[in-house]
């Protein structure tokens, strides 16, 4: 899809990224926003998140210091770009309220896909293939025959290596992806060292409660751990990978009606049983709790509003019946 037209009519942009925006969202709505204002130099360009992660923040401190990602922001855009998300309800807090008009909407993401998406974008392009959005950024450049500057190249590795787990899940694309990066000027031991991180306290807390918490569902030859957690889930999940388990699933109720998962798998697990969390667990779930659910075959969450309880139940069921039917 050759968006530069798109750019060129749009007087000004909102660049929204999903909420609690880990390095790739974080990364691809800063560098989807200098390659709009490369296009359309007199544009304006505005950059929002509910929340970033405090990991995003220490990439932000370490290359880009003076850029301003805000909240609430105060305009009436032209275009609004949704980057790293395919979801209007992973974008939550007030900036849902700018997803109301899909000729006026563009989505760029790398997750599976949206069957509603028609709803939310009549402009959409979408990778699932690609390791992150930043990969998926970077071939936006280099179709239109732009190169990122240093800072966004810093960015987009640092998003790609996020993801990719420092190149845990790759292939030769992706390789050459980080390839041009560098020779675009990014630097590869400051992408990684920007990674680096230890988490505070409260998370540390909350890794351990949802361990004390887990419970253990051993189906076939796999381990499927489910806990319930107030905050820190995708962490959680992270940790009882790491414990030993094939597949976690972490939960919590945000408040009175609202309930956030996520979830984690081992490659092994994927590549053996061809489990797809983002759509065989999580968009199904998503439903089932009067939300949204997606993601990637080893990453993927859900929110919305109902049990929890029932939604890890279901999770787990999903997973059994799956492992089952093969």
């Amino acid at each position: 899809m050759n968006i530069k037209p798109l750019l060129e009519d749009a007087d000004s942009i909102l660049v929204i990224g999903h909420q609690n925006a880990d390095p790739d969202a974080v990364a691809s709505v800063i560098a989807f926003s200098e390659l709009y204002r490369t296009v359309n130099p007199a544009g304006a360009s505005v950059l929002a998140c509910t929340d970033i992660s405090r990991l995003s923040q220490q990439v932000l401190d370490t290359f880009a210091p003076d850029i301003k990602i805000v909240k609430e922001p105060d305009l009436e855009p032209a275009l609004v770009v949704l980057v790293d998300t395919n979801s209007r309800e992973q974008v939550g807090g007030k900036l849902k309220n700018y997803l109301n008009n899909p000729s006026q909407t563009l989505v760029i993401d790398h997750h599976e896909p949206n069957p509603e998406i028609e709803e939310l974008a009549s402009h959409v392009i979408q990778e699932p293939d690609c390791s992150s959005t930043c990969e998926l950024l970077l071939s936006i450049f280099n179709d239109m025959g732009l190169q990122p500057s240093k800072t966004a190249a810093n960015l987009l590795l640092t998003g790609l290596l996020f993801d990719t787990r420092r190149f845990f899940y790759t292939d030769k694309k992706t390789l050459l992806a980080a390839t041009d990066l560098i020779e675009a000027g990014a630097d590869y031991e400051s992408c990684v060292t920007s990674l680096i991180i230890r988490p505070e306290r409260s998370e540390r807390i909350a890794r351990l409660k949802a361990a004390q918490r887990t419970k253990i569902h051993k189906i076939d030859e796999w381990i499927v751990v489910t806990s319930v957690i107030g905050a820190f889930e995708a962490s959680s999940c992270r940790g009882l990978i790491s414990l030993g388990a094939d597949v976690a699933i972490a939960g919590g109720q945000q408040g009175e009606d609202s309930v956030r998962l996520s979830s984690r798998s081992t490659k092994d697990f994927y590549n053996e049983t061809g489990i797809n969390l983002g759509s065989d667990v999580m968009e199904p779930v998503g439903e089932i709790i009067g939300g949204k659910g997606g993601g990637h075959p080893n990453a993927a969450g859900a929110n919305g509003k109902g049990n929890l309880k029932k939604a890890l139940n279901k999770s787990v069921e999903l997973i059994k019946k799956a492992i089952h039917a093969r």
